[in-house]
């Protein structure tokens, strides 16, 4: 596993030219992608990893990459709500639209609308594609 370890400025700057690539997506894309509600502490940050929370979303036709970590992280993606609950073992819960649903790495599950691959199981975060079924 790798971890990467920002200082603010590099955190600002890397946010600043996400910023910028969100601007230039497509319009199809945009209709895949709703939101993303997380809150990370820059400044002081001496607390655990679930501190804050992160949400990360790349979309490309009927796909979407997402990464979840931390308590509060929540997307929109294909008209669905998408939220972290945790991490036990090396399995990932979340909830998608009114349905929990766990995964390992490489496992793929239905839920809702969606069919999700399940790329990566951390610590504290989850990582997955995410494409209507």
């Amino acid at each position: 596993m790798l971890i990467v370890l920002l200082t603010a400025g590099a955190l600002l700057a890397l946010l600043a030219a996400c910023s910028n690539s969100t601007q230039a997506t497509t319009s199809s894309d945009a209709m895949n992608f709703s939101y993303a509600s997380s809150s990370v502490a820059v400044s002081g940050f001496s607390g655990p990893p679930d501190s804050g929370s992160l949400s990360i979303v790349s979309c490309s036709g009927n796909e979407c990459s997402v990464t979840l970590g931390g308590t509060g992280s929540t997307v929109g993606i294909f008209g669905t709500t998408i939220s972290f609950l945790g991490i036990q073992d090396t399995r990932a819960t979340i909830r998608v639209g009114e349905q929990d649903v766990s995964c390992t790495e490489g496992q793929v599950v239905a839920a809702g609308p969606l069919t999700l691959r399940c790329t990566g199981v951390g610590d504290e975060t989850v990582e997955f594609t995410a494409s209507p079924r």
